[in-house]
């Protein structure tokens, strides 16, 4: 509707625009002259009239005539003009009418002098309204009925007084046909319109109604065609986001299944030792003991969990505050030790230079220690791991690099490492939920890092963090 409105503005607004061109063009067309140089030209005639007289007038008109300027008439009440120049009766019929408007006054003037004699000055538009109907002088009219009649009275010609009162002042028509034509095509125009934009606009409708009962596979970048407008790159918004719910949807089934899947273990383990604790309540201890490690497991990966679900939300807000990296380093590397020696592994750190960097403690230490475990789990026993810091000036950030020389990981599986409960054939049988190196995803680009893996050559696997300071 509002489309159609505009239309019909636009409409009526150029068929008036035509309309008053038309009538100015309609008065510029009718045989006179009003541009500024015919106006500069009547004023300097009727001022050399009113005060030079008849005589200083013609002899000006003449003095034109030798130059290359458009002519100007004087016609006097008895229809003769001073120089006995034929003229157009269509201008001089216009330039009467014209007289008596105070607008065009200044174009066109009618002097009467105190002898009782009336001139009409005026400059015609010879160039766009040839004289087609041009008479003949006064002189050749006489000559003419001479020959014609055998009369030799002249018949006087026509009284300038009898064009008064008669408003022959040209007029242009109103378009109508224009403006009628206009409207249709404007109905027509705005009609195609719509059904060009409704189209899209019904097409998303019914995939966001669809989405909205939970049918997340719906598509509709293929039905746009081959538009190439913001509704055509709405579409594919809405399909870049129906794929990225899908994927969410999915990952917390998966996350479900995995949760369920890390629960049931223990509490069936836990299950188990009871009903031993039933048959043998003399080994009552010893599956006490194994009850509360399956516990303390379950309590591990719903803090681990609960942790990794307040990063994912943002509901952690992280209080940066300025840390040394040295000690943040050392602390991590002596806990780290206790486990590494049960293994016969040797942690090695290379950090030259004393570094700062801002964030927040705990949770970093928790991202770094969750990667130099990890390089204690899967490295072999009697190995060594290497933990590098450095300061990159090319990046300008912090480097925390730590390689171990274990198998590696998969090609297929390392962009797949940092996700929750995603641990890898070579982790497979190791003790472990696979959600500490989500949990350092998270923490690392929260403080606005990140962090990435490779496996190295011939073995060994690198994990790089990176840390603005």
């Amino acid at each position: 509707m509002f489309l159609l409105v505009a239309q019909l503005t636009a409409v009526t607004g150029v068929s008036i625009a035509i309309w008053l061109q038309h009538r100015h063009e309609a008065l510029q067309s009718t045989g006179v002259e009003i541009s500024p140089p015919a106006r500069s030209l009547v004023e300097a005639a009727s001022s050399t009239l009113q005060f030079g007289g008849v005589d200083a007038l013609k002899h000006l008109l003449i003095s034109w005539q030798k130059r290359p300027m458009p002519p100007l008439l004087a016609i006097d009440n008895n229809g003769k003009e001073l120089l006995e120049r034929s003229y157009n009766k269509t201008s001089f019929d216009t330039a009467l009418a014209l007289a008596r408007d105070d607008q065009y006054q200044r174009h066109v003037k009618q002097i009467n002098l105190s002898n009782g004699q009336s001139f009409l000055l005026f400059v015609p538009d010879n160039g766009r309204n040839p004289a087609s109907s041009v008479g003949p002088t006064p002189s050749e009219r006489s000559h003419n009925q001479l020959h014609a009649t055998g009369n030799p009275r002249i018949t006087p010609p026509e009284n300038i007084e009898q064009y008064r009162g008669v408003s022959r002042k040209p007029h242009a028509r109103f378009p109508t046909m224009p403006l009628l034509g206009g409207v249709v095509v404007s109905f027509l125009f705005a009609a195609l319109l719509a059904w060009y934009f409704s189209k899209p606009i019904n097409i998303l409708r019914s995939a966001f109604e669809q989405a909205s009962h939970g049918k997340l596979d719906v598509r509709v970048a293929n039905a746009m065609g081959g538009r190439r407008d913001e509704l055509s790159d709405l579409g594919h918004d809405f399909d870049a986001m129906a794929s990225r719910l899908e994927s969410l949807l999915q990952s917390q089934t998966k996350l479900l299944h995995h949760v369920s899947h890390e629960l049931r273990s223990p509490l069936a383990r836990i299950q188990m030792a009871l009903g031993l604790v039933k048959q043998t309540p003399h080994k009552i201890a010893e599956f006490i003991d194994r009850i509360t490690l399956e516990a303390n497991r379950m309590d591990g990966l719903i803090g681990e969990l609960l942790t990794l679900s307040k990063l994912e939300s943002g509901a952690v807000q992280i209080k940066k505050e300025t840390l040394a990296l040295n000690q943040l380093m050392h602390s991590i590397v002596e806990d780290a030790q206790f486990e590494a020696a049960s293994k016969d592994i040797k942690l090695r750190m290379k950090l030259d230079h004393e570094q700062n960097l801002q964030g927040q403690a705990d949770l970093l230490y928790r991202a770094i220690e969750n990667v130099v475990r990890n390089a204690i789990k899967y490295g072999p026993d009697h190995s060594a791991i290497n933990i590098n810091c450095y300061k990159d000036s090319a990046d300008d950030c912090l480097h925390i690099v730590v390689t171990d020389e274990g198998a590696g990981v998969d090609a297929l599986e390392l962009e797949d490492i940092f996700k929750p409960f995603v641990r890898g054939v070579s982790g497979s049988q190791t003790v472990g939920h696979g959600v500490g190196l989500a949990i350092t995803k998270q923490v690392i680009e929260a403080h606005g890092g990140r962090v990435s893996a490779h496996n190295l050559n011939p073995i060994g696997f690198c994990v790089d963090i990176t840390l603005p300071y």
